[in-house]
Parts: C-alpha cells; structure tokens; sequence
C-alpha cells in the first residue's frame, strides 16, 4: 500500500493585495527645498514660436497622483494636491513615489529620518537627483543629495565636478545629450527604451556624474566593470565625454581630463526581510525644474525623448516596487507499509523563493503553479 500526503505552507509576505483593493498610487515632488517647478505644470513651449512641444508632466502622466511638499500657495498653480510645507512621516504615510528635484537648501534632521523610515519600509520609490560642482548651488546640491544618500545607507553618490561633451550636445559641451542605454542586466529594461522617436537621447544640462563609495569608503568611478550588485545604469555619456572641475572642493571618484562613458542615472534595487524591494534612482541632473531639466523635447534644435523617458522611468521603477519576495516550502511525506509489522516513512522538502509582480492574481497564480507538478508527479 502507498499513502501520499502533501502539506504545503505558502508565505505570502504581500503588503496590498492587486490594485483593484489599494489607493492609487501617489508620486510627490519636493518644491520645499530651493527647487523650482519648471515644467511640472507648465507646457513645454518652443522658444520663438510660443508652440506647444510638449504638456507638463502631471498633465502627462496621468496614470498616478501627484502630489507636492512646499509652498501651500503653489496647489492653485501646479493643480495637484500639497502634502506640506516640510517632509514628515504622516505626510509621507500614502506617497508610493517621492521625487527630491535638485535641492539647494538642506533637509531638516528629522525630514531625513521620516525619508528613510519611509523607503525602508519597501516598495517605495525615491528619485534624488543633484547637479554638476557649477557655482556655490551646484556644490550645495551635491553635498545636500550625498548627505540623504549616505543616511540612506547607499553607496551611491554624486561627484564634486561635471561632465562636457564635444560631439553629443545641443550646440554646446555643456549641453550634453546624454544616452538612455539601460545595462543589460536591467529588469524590465525594454519598459525605459519603449516608445523612444530619437534613440534615447536626454538633455543633461550642465551634469554632475554618479559615483559610488566601497565598504571601505573609498570613492569609486561608475564604469564598465565597476558596477555594484543590484545597480544599474541607465542614463550614460558617450565615449566622447570628459570630466571637468568649476569650483572646490575636488572631485573624489573622477579626474579633470578623464575620457569615457560616464553615469548620468542609476537606479538600485534594495530588497528588504518582508519581501518587499524599493528603489533608489540617483541622477545628475533634474527631470523637472532647474535650469532645463531633463523633461525639455527639444533644445537648440535637437529632438530629445526626454518625456518619454521619464514617463517610462517612473512607471519601470513603480512596476519594480510592485514585485515581492514571497517563499513556497513544499513538503511531500511519503509512508510507505512494507509488512504489517514494519513503515518506512521518507519526508522531502524544498523551499524555493521567486519575485513576482504584485497583485491580487499573484498569490493564486503561485500556488497554482507549485501545485501542477506535484499533481503531475501523483500522477506517476
């Protein structure tokens, strides 16, 4: 005689169950910090013509809510919702996505720990991005990004100098074109690249570069070969671009005169002990405000995908904090009579742990693929 019994323990570590049972998903910009709202709300207009190249981006990417920190008297123009003067915790308790655009005056202590608090949670997204070292701004920017990065205990970073390029820009080195061309090793790397008309190409203008720091605290370049686990570079220079310093102090990670392909954008994905991941994307220049931000279409005549780009930047990021780490444990006992007198038992058990995308179908759908074979092996 041969009796089979299975038990099977499914731990789902899933926070929301499908969107159909959760908010819609919010994105809040900071404006409470010395950035501006340039092209937030704003239409992209040619220069000259006063034509419309391009909506805003709350007009354009409307599949999420967007919301903002700063000036309560800024809701009237920018028509979103205003969450509050500074960053807190209960301010922070519904945002899904929160986009830090270049600032220029410091975060409280405790806005910094209600920022972290908050993105270690998991599945939550922040988008900080600084600038190049061009004037004291610049400079403050950079110190301003790295002080939040550093408390976020990242090894990302931005360098203390900027990049030119002679051959990819908009009528001048600083001007830069920089490239959407996603490591390989990207997940989900064709949601970035879709929809582009230009090849990919994003204005950067006036650019810092992303660096990272090692266990040791030594300041590392962000090039081929140099990458570290679960970072991914997606926005890069071309072979063409160098390395440049405009004011103190110097850089740590590049040198004046150093050639290459450099990082202007990387994002890395943290997985936390629930199951849950989050995303830090760490850029060198602002998809909205500064001076032309990386939303602008078109400059100085040169086509740009740069709302494309960001579109699909914020939706990969959201699609990637939608997935979480749940763990299947599949246990078979199998008893086995020999004799009346004599049972042998033999008991098997594997665990195994997959990411998945988020969902009300993603538990069933697991459970029902754990299930198949060993219906098919009961069958046997």
């Amino acid at each position: 005689m041969k009796k089979l019994s299975i038990l099977i323990s499914v731990f789902v570590l899933f926070g929301l169950f499908g969107a159909a049972f959760a908010s819609a998903t919010t994105v809040a910009v900071d404006l409470g910090h010395g950035e501006n709202e340039k092209y937030l709300a704003e239409d992209v207009l040619e220069y000259g013509t006063n034509k419309t190249l391009a909506h805003g981006i709350v007009k354009t990417i409307t599949n999420v809510q967007w919301g903002y920190f700063g000036d309560p008297l800024a809701a009237d123009i920018l028509g979103i919702t205003h969450l509050g003067e500074k960053i807190t915790s209960d301010a922070l308790a519904n945002v899904d996505m929160l986009i830090l655009g270049q600032p220029t005056s410091p975060f409280q202590p405790d806005e910094i720990q209600a920022i972290v608090n908050w993105f270690n949670q998991g599945g939550k997204v922040l988008w900080i991005a600084g600038d190049s070292d061009y004037g004291s701004s610049g400079v403050n920017a950079i110190d301003i990004v790295n002080s939040v990065l550093e408390q976020l205990g990242s090894e990302l970073r931005l360098d203390q100098c900027q990049i030119q390029d002679p051959v990819s820009n908009a009528g001048q080195p600083y001007r830069v074109i920089g490239l959407v061309q996603p490591d390989d090793e990207t997940p989900d790397k064709e949601m970035i690249t879709n929809g582009f008309k230009y090849g990919g190409k994003v204005l950067y203008h006036g650019p810092g570069v992303v660096a990272w720091v090692n266990e040791n605290g030594e300041w590392q370049p962000l090039i081929d070969g140099n990458v570290p686990e679960n970072v991914y570079r997606i926005v890069k220079t071309s072979p063409d671009a160098q390395i440049s310093e405009a004011n103190e102090p110097p850089a740590n990670a590049y040198m004046a005169g150093d050639t290459g392909v450099f990082t202007f954008l990387a994002a890395k994905i943290i997985k936390f002990d629930n199951g849950k991941q989050s995303v830090l994307i760490v850029s060198a220049e602002s998809p909205y405000g500064d001076y032309e931000p990386t939303w602008s279409p078109k400059y100085y005549g040169i086509d740009l995908d740069g709302p494309t780009f960001v579109t699909n930047m914020i939706n990969w990021a959201l699609k990637q904090v939608s997935k979480e780490t749940i763990t299947v444990t599949v246990t078979e006992t199998i008893t086995k009579t020999e004799t009346k007198t004599e049972t042998v038992t033999e008991t098997k058990t594997e665990t195994t742990t997959e990411t998945v995308q988020g969902g009300i179908c993603g538990p069933a759908a697991l459970i029902g693929l754990a299930l198949i074979p060993l219906l098919l092996k009961r069958k046997k």
